[in-house]
């Protein structure tokens, strides 16, 4: 993985959730709509020869590979072998990218990337719709609001822009923008899932709640150590957060308080950090916090309850969604290893081997009760079934690392962004029971 890659992120685009309850800010500010016009932007072609030059599979500088090394060989060999199960893909971008999210509502997808862009494209044939080039950082965060109202792009240096977005797509223009904030470096950000709030905490371990499009801001206090993870709790009322000096907290989002705090001193908190992920159980108050030795830690909204040590490193996390039979959290690590774990009995339920021999999880997503989706390091999407650790399924396309992936489940629609400098759209197979 690449050292600069920005932090992965917990996605908590579930684009059939129902509202929640509102966090108490006070009321928004009436917007007014603008016609100025928006042009459109022509898609760039870029071919095979120009994609391997921009992955450094060219190092010669006449291109030219040396008789003694066939390393640029089997790399074209390996591309050339490659199956693009995708319908679409974009290829804007010049760099890595990062951000990605499908629009609630509108065939419309947006992502972000390296080269300090982004763009909202037509996910039914790539035209650009809106690009946004203020950033001067990576573009690491790009999402659409839960009712598909708002747009937010960020980089990793904390410059935050939010648009409101104008669904009628025959006016102009399509996004205004209507907010923006510098803050200090950003390590996530994601939508509140039932009211038009941000949240993001950063490099500084202070977390921010903003009501948009007004820009009220409620500060969550950091502890000098950087806020690593952040989710919302099933209820939305509630904010668990992870830092890289191993504190774990659980913040009442309309007071501000800490319900629940596992710090050094605690028997079960963690000793080491060098990697951190969360997740909330999604029908309970029921959390799990992991580092990347393997350590699980889950917790109540009265503290730890049990620790339990994974055989494999754990990169992401992810419960299994609330109407689903079974008690299951995924864990997925850079070795290419799936562990599901039945929580209720805190067991190792089962394992779903990686088709591919150490392609490390980069990102775990379920699609339904039983389906769990995997992105890799080398590429590709692996779907398994959890009850047995069956593959049902894998869709290729993409050359290296897919950072993050959106699902459109009333389409059964994928968009994945990669290493690769592209974004795919894929359809995904019948997924049945």
């Amino acid at each position: 993985m690449r050292q600069n890659t920005p932090p992965h992120r917990p996605d908590f685009d579930y684009a059939d959730d129902e509202s929640l309850e509102e966090i108490d800010l006070d009321g928004e500010a009436p917007l007014d709509d603008d016609d100025d016009d928006n042009d459109e932007l022509e898609m760039e072609e870029v071919t095979l020869e120009q994609l391997e030059a921009r992955l450094g599979l060219h190092n010669n500088p006449e291109n030219v590979m040396d008789d003694d090394d066939g390393e640029e060989e089997e790399n074209r060999e390996r591309i050339a072998a490659i199956r693009d199960d995708a319908v679409l893909t974009f290829r804007k971008h010049t760099g890595p990218v990062f951000g990605a999210h499908l629009h609630p509502k509108l065939n419309w997808a947006v992502t972000g990337g390296e080269d300090d862009a982004a763009y909202v494209w037509d996910t039914e044939n790539g035209e650009v719709l809106f690009e946004i080039t203020e950033h001067k950082d990576t573009v690491t965060e790009t999402h659409f609001s839960h009712d598909g109202n708002y747009l937010v792009t960020a980089d990793i240096s904390g410059e935050l822009f939010v648009f409101k977005v104008n669904e009628q797509q025959s006016e102009r223009p399509l996004f205004r923008k209507v907010w923006e904030y510098s803050m200090f470096d950003m390590a996530w950000l994601f939508w509140h899932r039932g009211a038009n709030v941000l949240l993001a905490g950063g490099d500084s371990g202070e977390v921010y709640v903003w009501r948009i499009p007004s820009g009220e801001c409620k500060i969550l206090p950091g502890h000098s150590a950087r806020c690593e993870a952040g989710e919302l709790s099933s209820d939305g009322k509630k904010l668990l957060t992870a830092y890289m000096n191993g504190v774990v907290k659980l913040w009442d989002l309309k007071t501000c308080q800490v319900l629940m705090e596992v710090n050094e001193q605690h028997p079960l908190s963690f000793d080491e950090v060098t990697h951190v992920v969360v997740a909330c159980e999604p029908d309970s108050p029921f959390y799990v916090c992991a580092e990347g030795g393997g350590k699980l830690l889950f917790c109540t909204n009265n503290g730890p309850v049990n620790v339990v040590q994974s055989e494999h490193g754990i990169e992401c996390v992810a419960f299994a969604p609330a109407t689903a039979e079974l008690k299951l959290l995924a864990c997925g690590s850079l070795d290419g290893q799936i562990s599901i774990w039945d929580y209720s009995k805190y067991a190792l339920r089962t394992v779903c081997e990686s088709p591919v021999p150490n392609d490390g999880v980069l990102c775990l997503k379920w699609l339904n009760d039983c389906t769990l989706l995997a992105a890799t390091a080398q590429g590709n999407l692996n779907a398994f079934d959890a009850r047995t650790g069956a593959l049902k399924f894998t869709l290729t396309g993409h050359l290296y690392h897919i950072y993050e992936y959106s699902y459109k489940p009333q389409e059964n629609l994928l968009l994945a962004v990669s290493e690769d400098t592209t974004a795919k759209i894929f359809k995904i197979p019948p997924l049945g029971e």
